[in-house]
């Protein structure tokens, strides 16, 4: 008889160990997805827009655009940007989504590229952008936190645009030196 009792309170003592194990592993299971799902990076634009970064299975992390409200999706899957105090014009890996935005109106501008550049000012003589800065920056290279080789390079800080409203922007974290990073 006490061997029965053993027998029943090991059998029971297993049980409630292995409902254990298994709410832990449910418990770091639903955590993980929540970390993972609700991590997100944000970028807030001198023109009030925001880049968000929100992680997706499959991307691995997608950056899109939302309106000044910071809810409203404007555009997907972004891979570089070109921006001033009013327009940003976005290059996605959707192109439906890729085009000129404008912060006024938190809408899409309907033009092709060339007009688009001259419609929000973004077009400058001899570089590639004429916004905050002179070349296309990836969303992920604007993080307020970034640091070496992760930020833009410093020389195409577009500082001699005095139209440029925001210039606390420009005491934002650069690459100093040639770019790309390890060039000599």
């Amino acid at each position: 008889m006490i061997s029965r009792a053993r027998s029943l309170a090991g059998a029971l003592a297993r049980y409630a160990l292995l409902g254990l194990t298994g709410l832990i592993l449910l418990w770091a299971m639903v955590a993980g997805a929540r970390w993972a799902t609700g991590s997100r990076e944000s970028v807030n634009l001198p023109n009030g827009m925001h880049l968000g970064r929100e992680f997706d299975w499959n991307l691995n992390g997608r950056w899109d655009l939302f309106a000044t409200d910071g809810r409203t999706r404007l555009a997907r899957d972004i891979e570089f940007v070109c921006f001033n105090d009013r327009f940003i014009y976005v290059q996605a890996r959707e192109r439906a989504s890729e085009g000129l935005y404008d912060a006024q109106t938190d809408s899409r501008v309907s033009a092709d590229y060339a007009e688009a550049m001259d419609i929000g000012g973004l077009h400058k003589d001899g570089e590639s952008c004429g916004g905050y800065y002179t070349g296309w920056i990836g969303p992920g290279l604007l993080l307020d936190d970034g640091q070496d080789p992760f930020v833009p390079p410093c020389e195409w800080r577009n500082i001699d645009d005095e139209s440029l409203r925001d210039r606390d922007w420009f005491e934002r974290p650069c690459a100093p030196g040639p770019w790309p990073p390890g060039q000599p």
